[in-house]
C-alpha cells in the first residue's frame, strides 16, 4: 500500500491497495463475469444534476458484500496506516462508464466516506474519466491507475470528467460508508 497524495482528514489517494493476486482475481471477475447485471444510474440516482450535460450515464449495480475480496477491503480499510476507517456497514457497487459518461460536482453528503477503487489495469490519459476534487484550500485531479483507491471524507466536492472513446469502459468499485 502506497500513499500518493492526501489532504488530511479529507482525501487519501492510495496505490497498490490489494495484493497482486487479489487484484488480478477481482479484475478478472469484474471484466469477465457474465453474472453482472448493470442498469443505468439514471434510474436510481436521486439527483438529476449528477448526470446533466453528459452524453451517457454510468451503468451500475450493487455487489454482494460477502464476496471474499470485499472482506479484504474491509480489513485493509480498518487497518491502513493513513486513515483508519471503522465501519458498521458498508455498501459496494460497480460502475461502468462508456464513451460520454461522467458525473457532475457533488459531495456525497449523505455518507461518511465515499471510496472509489479503480479496476482497469491500463488506462490512456486521452480517455478522460479523471477524478477532480476541490475545497477551500486546494483542488486537483486523480489519474485512473489500476489497483488504487481514493478515499473521500464527505463533504468534499468532486466529479468525474467525461470518458472519451476508450477501448474498454472505465470500471470502478464504489464503496460507501454511512455516517455513524
Amino acid at each position: 500500500m502506497k500513499l500518493i497524495y492526501q489532504i488530511p482528514d479529507k482525501l487519501y489517494y492510495i496505490q497498490q491497495f490489494l495484493s497482486y493476486s487479489a487484484y488480478k482475481k477481482l479484475h478478472y471477475d469484474v471484466f469477465r463475469s457474465k453474472l453482472i447485471n448493470f442498469m443505468s444510474t439514471e434510474t436510481y440516482w436521486k439527483d438529476p444534476i449528477l448526470l446533466k450535460n453528459y452524453n451517457n450515464s454510468p451503468d451500475g449495480t450493487d455487489l454482494d458484500p460477502n464476496y471474499p475480496i470485499f472482506k479484504t477491503f474491509e480489513t485493509l480499510l480498518n487497518l491502513n496506516p493513513f486513515l483508519k476507517i471503522k465501519q458498521k456497514s458498508i455498501r459496494f457497487s460497480l460502475h461502468s462508464m462508456k464513451d460520454g459518461a461522467g458525473i457532475n460536482w457533488h459531495n456525497d453528503g449523505i455518507w461518511e466516506y465515499g471510496i472509489t477503487y479503480y479496476v482497469n489495469r491500463r488506462w490512456n490519459l486521452q480517455f478522460g474519466g479523471e477524478f477532480l476534487f476541490k475545497d477551500e484550500q486546494s483542488n486537483g485531479f486523480i489519474p485512473l491507475v489500476g489497483n488504487s483507491l481514493v478515499i473521500v471524507k464527505a463533504p468534499l466536492w468532486h466529479k468525474v470528467t467525461p470518458v472519451m472513446n476508450p477501448v474498454v469502459p472505465r470500471k470502478t468499485i464504489q464503496i460507501f460508508i454511512p455516517k455513524t
